[in-house]
């Protein structure tokens, strides 16, 4: 297990996050850009457990943290990831 960076050239967004989401991976991604409206748009299109936008390994504690495809399954932290552990009051 180790991270995996590709470096590929793009000439559009959308090239992008075909690029990005065509590899059986999905753990993170990051976007860099000076448009706001493009962060927005990328980070609802990339199939990545977190999306960093103009920065990169930041986290909220309380967030639930979890890759796609071969990244993971599930969630962990946060509510989300306690709720593998809980299961509901049975009726008596």
């Amino acid at each position: 297990f180790g991270p995996v960076l590709s470096v590929l050239t793009f000439r559009t967004p959308a090239e992008a996050v075909e690029k990005a989401n065509n590899t059986p991976y999905g753990l993170s991604a990051g976007v860099w850009t000076d448009k706001g409206s493009r962060i927005l748009w990328m980070s609802q299109q990339l199939r990545a457990g977190v999306v960093w936008a103009n920065t990169f390994n930041r986290f909220d504690p309380t967030s639930p943290f979890g890759g796609y495809k071969e990244s993971g399954y599930g969630r962990e932290g946060g509510r989300h990831g306690l709720q593998a552990y809980l299961k509901a009051a049975e009726a008596a």
